[in-house]
Order: structure tokens, then C-alpha cells, then sequence
């Protein structure tokens, strides 16, 4: 029986080979961009799962006035461990500056440092390849490592007990080695520093003071699964901050567990490189709807192909075949073309593999999918053969013997309103990613060009050393300033603490006049001097700048509009008012209009720019001429080898920085283009298929027209309209879903374009135009053709 029905299958294949390799390709091609997504969506959610109980794993994040921080003051977790039986370790990190390590004329500047308690390994179950745990961060002199990092510098060569020379200061010891961090970490290192150096001096000056510290806490596994013992503990945690903390904050805490980091909601100071529920939504619903596309192909091309299995049908009821063995035969004909369609669709993803790695910014493997999910796919495959084909299986199993084998006609011309229906469904579906792409692309290129408040381009900028403390920073960043005095290539240049890409420095210590008690604005804060508002373009609203020429700049203060807003003052007023700002007077002297030093999906925040910030100076920031970077980074490099003989030239571009910012919506955007032309792409396979397979039945009825007169333009006409109605209906469907949907996606910036009108006319006119030129192709050639060979048997 069943050798039978896989003869029957195959013959089948073989007498339609263009509607069966139609069928096979768009199922495949629906199946592959499935496939892709499967692996992308199940990355996204696998983040900070290596520890077996990392449930029981939360951060603590800061609500204070405005913000929302992923971090807190570095006193606070051990003084929980120490009062709250709840809590059963606990771990801080914190960020360094990059860094000068040498190991003999090896030189690298290390970016990835973070300062970490000593049980951080056995936190995040992150294993030592080399080394003991138990004598970990013993001293403050002692380094972790990853062993990427370790081949790096030394090779084949046994790593432990190897020292490195850190900013050309001192020497510490290579005390482990870790495994490398799993891709799917939120956290990702080369170099871990013991948090002792930090608590040195943070412990017992800024305890409770400094919200820069991330704290994860190790919860016992009862109160963790408990949503009503997480509630009461994130009450007790901002009563002892009130007990202990400064007295004029009223900071409010959350606990964030270690698994919703990832794609939960990103908090000021949070690491880079997160990931978003709604794009792992967004992306679930198109690989559903790519897929939806496909077997809506597949039933259709299958549907409309049932007519001519009529009489074989008839006939084998005839000898005595039920109904069932006939559903049986064609839903395993179904299947087959569907398991087909599963092979071809895991050869193109093993050869689109790398392409899709270098979209994604990921390492995917065909091991990725393992031995279950192979079996997933197999049986989504078997699901997708037994839905597409149940439709045409079920129908041909009740046609009636007798009226087929005396050629009664079996399919009525109303009941084309299924496979049109189809038609609606998958282009509306299409129509609307179309949209969704329109808006997507406008909405990044926003984000790319619009005027953030200052000129990003030609922006060169110099790190400068972290050694030596503020004072020698300073002197070090003036030393190279002054050095580039008039080279060429260079059009301005200054000194800065920070640049405005992403500014994560703040303060609530301000007051000004009628100030309201209760008022817990965060002022971020970017250090400036003369040069400052001239190198970065910045407009100047009212006042004036820092000068030499005022000897009292020191406690001058230039601030943006967003600060005058926070502090009730007019900008025709401001200017010579004085504001306290860390138990210091400061007056203000200019108003900088409003320029974006975050990404935009933050509002402006109120900036304060006070002179010579103590925070020291990072950068050497130069506005180079057109054409002229070459020179300026050629005179930057000779001056920072006078002043720093023995470290590693540094530099960056700001632009790059803000490209940076935005990668992972620019990627996002990438994907979204391409599953959208994927399921336009299966669309029009589908609708190609059934222009074909209309244009064949009617080949006769063309031939009768075009003997009694017709037109070739009259007759592509007459059949494009048919599918041309369905294809106009869809776009009146897809309009409202994806300008809901888009709607939703845009709410996430702060700053974002309008829904335009344009963008959904242009998305039913490129589908329509699309779907023309889809069946004109069968339409022309059938209107073409020499009417005596269709009319010959008549």
C-alpha cells in the first residue's frame, strides 16, 4: 500500500513539475527564513541561563526623580548580605577606564576591565579553566583572565603566576584563567581586577553616595519565586537606604532578575549590547507569518490543481478505494512535498549560514540546532504538509464517482472565493511588512541624520591615559592640546571629561531659588572649557562662553534649555543667576540651546557645564578640516608620544560612537528588510503559481476570444484583474494593522518620525505593480499564443 502511494506521489511530482517545484521552493524558502529566526529568537532568549539556578538571581536598580538606574552605591549589597537572611551572596561590578597592560613588547589598551568581588565565578557559574577558586583575589594585586585573552599575550605559554604591567605604573598577577564568556552573557570581559582596590577608598568615603556600582544578589530560592516577597524586599531595601543613605535622597529600588536583563528594559548607566522583547515579539509573529505565507501557497497551488486528479479520483472510488485511503494518499503526497521542501530549506540555511551570522552579529552553527530541534523542525514540517494539505485532501475524497466520470463540472466558479480569500491573507500579510519596512528604514535614517544639536562630523578624538590620578590627566591633555596649535589638517580643538555620545554622569546636589524640597532632578554633567561649544558646534542661545579673558570662570556655569525648564527660569532672565552645585556657588553665564548627549530614544535631559570639571580630562578632541584627518591624527600621534612615551596611541571618531549607539536598531532593521522581501518573494511564487495554473485552464476560452476579435492587451487585462482585485483588497486590510503596529515600534524613541501617508500608498502600489508584473508574465504569454493549437481538438 504504501509502495503504491509513493508511486502515485512521485508520478505526480513529475507530471507538474513547474506547480511542484513551486510548491517545494516556496515552502523551503518559507521553512529556511523559519529556521533563521528560530535560531535568532532562541539566542536572544538563552541569555544568563548557565547557572542551573539563575532564577534565583537578581540586580539591583536605582529609581531616583527621573531616572531609572541599573546600579547603586557600592556599600549598599554588602550591607545587605550582612542584615537580610534572604539574601545568600552577593556579588558588585564596576567598569574601569581602558588601560595600558604590557607583558614584554606585547602592548594593549584593555577596554573590557571590571572590577569584581572575589566569589564572582562562582556567582554566574563562570568555571576556572586555570587556577583555584578558593584563592582568588586574595591580594589586591591579583588579575582573572579569559583564555582568549591569555593566547593573546602569552601564547602556549602557562599563564599563572605571569605579571603585567598595568598603565606603566605597576605590576599585577595573573591569578586565573576563565573559561571565555558564553556570547549569550550580558556581561562580557577580557580582565577582572579585584573590587578590594575600589572599596579602599569607596567604602569608607562613598559608602551610600556614587550610584555606580552594579550589585547582583544570590536570593534564597523561596523569596525568589515569591512576586509578593520580591515586592516587600524591594520596600526594605529603600528603608535602609533612608536609615543609612544621604539624607536628602529618597532613592526607590528594584530587583531585576538575572534572566530578563538581557531583553528586559535597558536602565540608565546599563551595559551595552541588550536585547529587546518586542523585536523577539516582532520577529516570533513574522517567521509565524512567513510560514502562514508558504502553506497558504501550498494549499492554494494544490487546491487549484485538484480539479485535474478528478477523474483519477472517480476512478478509484470506482474500484472500490474509501475515502479515507484517499485523504491518506494525499495528505502523504502533501507531506512528502513538505519533508522535501525541509530538505531543501536546511541545505540553503547551511549555505546561508555565514551571511546570516555577519546580519545578526552572531555565531550560529547547524549544531546549534541540536538533535530536539531537528525534531521540531520535522515535525513543524509534517504540520505544515498535513494543514496544507488537508483542504485539497478532504475535498477531492467526497467528489461523487458518477458525475465526475460523465464530466460533470465539479468546481463551481463561486467557490474560487476560498483560494482568493487566501490571496488576501498573504498579501495583506506581505503589504503590511512592506509598510513595516518603509517605516523602519525612515525612521533609522532619522535617527542617523537629524540635527542632534551639535556637528558630529570630523570629530577626531584622544584618549588620554587614566594613570597618574586628575592632576597629572590634566596636565597631560593640556601638554598634547597645546602641541597642536596651528597644524595643519586642524580647524579647532579643546580638552573634555566626556563627549556627547552618552553621557552617564550625574548629580542631584543643585539647588537654585525656590527650588521644591522634594525635588530629585538629576543634572548629568559634561566638563567644557573655551574651546568646548566651538569644537562640537554647539549653539550658544543667550550669553556667552568660557573665556580667559574673565578670571573668575572657575565657578561659572553654562548650562542647556532642558536645565532652565527644571529650574522654573526664563532664558531671557537666566543668564547671571546663581545655582549651588555640590555646596559651591556657580553663576550662570550662557545657555546652550538643547543638543542630544544620549541616544534618542531619550528625551533631553537638563545638563549642567561647569569649567574644568573635577573629573579630569579624557579626551583631546580636535575638529579636523575636510580631507585633513590624516594630518590631524599624524600631529596627535607625535604629541602623545612626547607626553606619553610609553603608551598606546588611542583614537576614536565620534561618529563612529554614535553609530555604535544605534547598531542594534540598524540590525534589527536589516533583519526586517530582509524577512519582508522573503515574504514578498513567497507571495508572488504563490500567485505566480496560480496565474499559471488559471492561464492553462483557460487556454481554450483565450483562444475563442482572440478568433472572435480580442486584443492581447484586452485579454492580459481580463486575467489580471482576477488576481488584481484580491492584491487591492489586501492593501486596504494591511493599512490599519501596520500603522498600529509601527505605531507601537515608534514609541520606543523619543525622538521619531510621523506615520506618512506616502509610506503606505507606496507600499500598495509596489504590491500591486509586483503582483501585475507577476501575472502579466503567464497573462502575455497566453495572449500571445497561436489560438488554432488551443482550439485544434475542438
Amino acid at each position: 500500500m504504501f509502495r503504491n502511494y509513493l508511486k502515485t506521489a512521485i508520478r505526480q511530482l513529475t507530471r507538474n513539475r513547474l506547480f511542484s517545484a513551486l510548491n517545494i521552493l516556496g515552502l523551503a524558502a518559507g521553512l529556511c527564513g523559519s529556521i533563521f529566526i528560530f535560531l535568532w529568537v532562541q539566542d536572544e532568549l538563552s541569555f544568563d541561563r548557565q547557572d542551573p539556578q539563575a532564577e534565583d538571581i537578581f540586580r539591583v536598580t536605582t529609581m531616583l526623580g527621573s531616572i531609572h538606574a541599573a546600579t547603586t552605591p557600592i556599600g549598599m549589597a554588602p550591607f545587605l548580605l550582612r542584615t537580610l537572611p534572604q539574601v545568600k551572596q552577593m556579588v558588585r561590578l564596576y567598569n574601569s577606564d581602558p588601560k595600558l597592560m604590557a607583558y614584554g613588547d606585547k602592548r594593549f589598551v584593555e577596554k573590557r576591565i571590571w572590577y569584581a568581588d572575589s566569589n564572582f565565578q562562582q556567582l554566574f557559574n563562570l568555571p576556572l579553566v586555570e587556577g583555584d577558586a578558593r584563592h582568588i583575589f586574595q591580594s589586591k594585586d591579583q588579575l582573572l583572565i579569559t583564555q582568549h585573552t591569555a593566547k593573546r599575550y602569552f601564547g602556549d605559554k602557562d599563564p599563572l603566576g605571569q605579571r603585567l604591567r598595568v598603565d606603566a605604573d605597576h605590576d599585577m598577577v595573573i591569578a586565573g584563567v576563565l573559561k571565555d564568556i558564553p556570547e549569550n552573557s550580558h556581561i562580557q570581559f577580557d580582565m577582572l581586577m579585584p573590587m578590594a582596590i575600589v572599596d579602599e577608598h569607596e567604602m569608607v568615603y562613598n559608602a551610600w553616595d556614587n550610584f555606580i556600582y552594579f550589585s547582583y544578589l544570590r536570593l534564597d530560592h523561596a523569596t525568589a519565586s515569591d512576586p509578593a516577597a520580591i515586592a516587600r524586599l524591594e520596600k526594605t531595601l529603600a528603608a535602609i537606604y533612608k536609615k543609612n543613605g544621604l539624607p536628602l535622597l529618597t532613592p526607590g529600588f528594584t530587583l531585576q532578575r538575572l534572566t530578563n536583563i538581557h531583553l528586559g528594559e535597558h536602565f540608565f548607566m546599563d551595559v551595552s549590547g541588550g536585547g529587546s522583547m518586542q523585536y523577539v515579539r516582532i520577529f516570533s509573529l513574522v517567521a509565524v507569518f512567513i510560514l502562514l505565507i508558504a502553506c497558504i501557497n501550498f494549499m492554494n497551488l494544490s487546491t487549484a490543481l485538484s480539479g485535474r486528479r478528478a477523474k483519477e479520483v472517480g476512478l478509484r472510488k470506482t474500484v472500490g478505494a474509501g475515502r479515507w485511503q484517499l485523504v491518506v494518499q494525499f495528505l502523504g503526497e502533501a507531506v512528502l512535498l513538505a519533508l522535501l521542501s525541509l530538505g531543501l530549506g536546511m541545505l540553503l540555511v547551511w549555505i546561508l549560514m555565514p551571511l546570516f551570522d555577519e546580519l545578526t552579529g552572531k555565531n550560529f552553527s547547524m549544531e546549534t540546532l541540536g538533535g530536539g530541534r531537528i525534531l521540531l523542525l520535522l515535525g513543524v514540517a509534517i504540520f505544515a504538509g498535513l494543514v496544507s494539505g488537508s483542504y485539497p485532501a478532504l475535498v477531492l475524497s467526497r467528489f461523487q464517482p458518477v458525475k465526475v466520470l460523465k464530466g460533470v463540472k465539479l468546481f463551481q466558479p463561486g467557490r474560487a472565493w476560498f483560494r482568493n480569500g487566501l490571496v488576501v491573507l498573504q498579501f495583506t500579510i506581505a503589504i503590511a511588512l512592506m509598510v513595516g519596512t518603509l517605516v523602519v528604514y525612515q525612521q533609522l535614517q532619522f535617527v542617523r541624520d537629524r540635527d542632534m544639536g551639535f556637528d558630529k562630523s570630523n570629530l577626531l578624538y584622544v584618549n588620554i591615559p587614566q594613570a597618574g590620578g586628575n592632576d597629572e590627566m590634566q596636565k597631560g591633555a593640556r601638554r598634547i592640546d597645546a602641541g597642536i596649535v596651528n597644524e595643519p589638517g586642524i580647524i579647532a580643538h579643546t580638552v573634555a571629561g566626556d563627549l556627547p555620545t552618552y553621557l552617564t554622569s550625574g548629580d542631584g546636589d543643585v539647588e537654585w531659588a525656590g527650588k521644591d524640597p522634594k525635588d530629585q532632578t538629576i543634572f548629568p554633567l559634561m566638563g567644557a572649557d573655551e574651546n568646548t561649544l566651538n569644537v562640537f558646534g554647539m549653539h550658544l542661545k543667550k550669553g556667552r562662553t568660557f573665556s580667559k579673558k574673565y578670571g573668575g570662570d572657575d565657578s561659572a556655569m553654562v548650562v542647556n534649555e532642558a536645565a532652565l525648564r527644571a529650574m522654573h527660569m526664563d532664558t531671557g532672565t537666566a543668564v547671571g543667576n546663581t545655582i549651588r552645585f555640590n555646596n559651591r556657588k556657580y553663576t550662570i553665564i550662557g545657555i546652550v540651546k538643547d543638543f542630544n548627549f544620549k541616544p534618542v530614544q531619550y528625551n533631553v535631559e537638563p545638563l549642567l557645564m561647569p569649567y574644568n570639571f573635577s573629573r579630569g580630562y579624557r579626551y583631546v578632541v580636535v575638529k579636523t578640516a575636510p580631507g585633513g584627518t590624516e594630518k590631524a591624527i599624524a600631529a596627535l600621534k607625535k604629541q602623545f608620544a612626547l607626553v606619553y612615551p610609553q603608551y598606546v596611541f588611542d583614537y576614536g571618531f565620534l561618529d563612529k560612537d554614535l553609530d555604535t549607539l544605534y547598531a542594534s536598531e540598524v540590525r534589527m532593521g536589516q533583519l526586517f528588510n530582509v524577512f519582508s522581501l522573503l515574504a514578498i518573494f513567497i507571495s508572488c511564487l504563490g500567485l505566480f503559481g496560480l496565474s499559471a495554473y488559471t492561464t492553462q485552464r483557460r487556454i481554450k476560452e483565450i483562444g475563442v476570444r482572440k478568433v472572435l476579435g480580442a486584443s492581447v492587451r484586452g485579454i492580459v487585462g481580463l486575467l489580471a484583474r482576477e488576481f488584481l482585485m484580491p492584491v487591492a483588497l489586501a492593501t486596504l486590510i494591511a493599512f490599519p494593522l501596520a500603522g498600529w503596529v509601527m505605531n507601537k515600534w515608534l514609541h520606543a524613541f523619543a525622538y521619531r518620525i510621523g506615520l506618512e501617508w506616502w509610506y503606505f500608498v507606496a507600499a500598495g502600489l509596489l504590491a500591486l505593480v509586483i503582483a501585475l508584473c507577476t501575472v502579466s508574465f503567464q497573462s502575455f504569454q497566453a495572449a500571445t499564443a497561436n489560438p488554432v493549437k488551443s482550439l485544434r481538438s475542438e
